[in-house]
């Protein structure tokens, strides 16, 4: 028999229908057997299983680049929703899911549980055009300003549209960390380098004229002066740069006990007590850079308190909003911010202490950004100030 009527008998067609299929609903974990196969026979099956092989490959390949770019968008603090253009969502990313509604929807029409105007607005933009809109997201306890954005993507023959939902107030936090930047760039190289060689011959000046005997003290004490302002000016861009260099977190899985337990070694005063729901809860943290905000925050509760009949300082740790933030907040009975001065604490160099370096709170705000958190403060002059930070868990 001929290996065509083979074919058309018996096994073979069978095998071949069986891989068909396979191929046909992607399955691609099915071969042919060459055990008992000769000739021609035998070169077809193994071709098909080098086709079937390159299809897994592709696939694979497929696969990983899906799992890298989920991956991506999903660390990504703007809201993503891919849908098509009926509406039915095929995508979202952990922001989207977590800010918006706290579960996958099916529609741009089950965001209206959000806003009820929403889904309309959605489906209304165009590419290249951004709309504000205000709404109060499942996430947060209050209403706030949001930029929404689409843009299509075209892939296996489907337009597919991908909505943008970003927080103003993060955008507004971006663009300002992008200008800071670029400034501090420029007053490292150009002050920093003009400023060196002024100090060298300032001292070797006043070195000079001090081994000479030099009797004109008006003209020593302002070359002094001239290296005291010269040395303070470069101390300030030197803490100008420390401000912009925070490093990127080292996130780790860190208890709420292990955490405070550093703080109660560093703090044993009788006026500081920690407080805290659950000691097992994980936070999801670079533990040496909240260690250090809260510890800077500790410092000024116990400088704000300083002088009190009964101080006391409490700090707080507990979940909210559902389990999916963590709040920590810092509070002290002490003296108190005034309204103005409240404004401006997390403004850099902004400082109200004689000896302060106006960076601390600051730092304090970049870390907290950083981590995809905020931290707010109030307070009353003469009642104390509450510091109260939000992480994501």
């Amino acid at each position: 028999m001929s290996f065509v009527e083979n074919i058309l008998h018996g096994k073979s067609i069978k095998r071949l229908r069986l891989m068909l299929d396979s191929l046909r609903t992607r399955d691609l974990s099915l071969q042919f057997n060459l055990d008992g196969m000769k000739g021609e026979e035998r070169k077809l099956a193994e071709e098909m299983n080098a086709v079937i092989n390159d299809f897994r490959e592709d696939q694979l390949r497929q696969e990983k680049q899906y799992q890298y770019f989920d991956t991506l968008l999903n660390t990504v603090s703007a809201m993503l929703i891919v849908a098509d253009s009926s509406g039915k969502v095929s995508w979202m990313n952990h922001s989207a899911v977590e800010s918006l509604c706290g579960f996958k929807i099916q529609h741009l029409n089950d965001l209206s549980v959000v806003d009820a105007e929403l889904p309309a607005t959605l489906q209304q933009l165009r590419p290249g055009i951004q709309q504000l809109v205000r709404f109060q997201p499942q996430s947060d306890s209050s209403v706030k300003d949001y930029v929404v954005s689409m843009s299509y993507l075209y892939t296996m023959g489907l337009t597919l549209h991908i909505y943008t939902i970003q927080n103003v107030q993060t955008i507004v936090q971006q663009s300002e960390a992008d200008a800071q930047q670029k400034l501090v760039r420029v007053l490292t190289h150009e002050i920093m380098n003009s400023l060196t060689p002024i100090i060298s011959l300032s001292d070797t000046l006043s070195d000079t004229m001090q081994q000479s005997n030099f009797r004109d003290e008006d003209m020593l004490a302002a070359i002094q002066a001239i290296n005291r302002r010269a040395g303070g000016l470069m101390q300030f861009v030197e803490n100008y740069r420390k401000l912009q260099y925070i490093s990127a977190p080292q996130y780790d899985n860190v208890s709420v006990g292990n955490l405070l337990a550093n703080l109660k070694q560093l703090y044993k005063s009788d006026c500081i007590h920690f407080k805290t729901e659950n000691e097992d809860q994980l936070l999801h943290i670079d533990r040496t850079q909240i260690e250090q905000v809260l510890i800077n925050l500790i410092k000024n509760a116990l400088e704000a308190t300083d002088g009190c009949c009964e101080p006391c300082i409490t700090l707080s740790i507990k979940q909210q909003l559902r389990g999916r933030e963590v709040c920590i907040t810092v509070e002290d009975n002490g003296v108190g911010i005034a309204t103005d001065v409240l404004d401006n604490i997390f403004v850099p160099f902004f400082t109200t202490k004689i000896d302060g370096s106006g960076i601390g709170l600051s730092i304090c705000k970049q870390v907290i950004t950083l981590h995809g958190g905020t931290i707010t403060a109030t307070s009353t002059i003469g009642k104390g100030s509450l510091f109260t930070i939000i992480l994501p868990l």
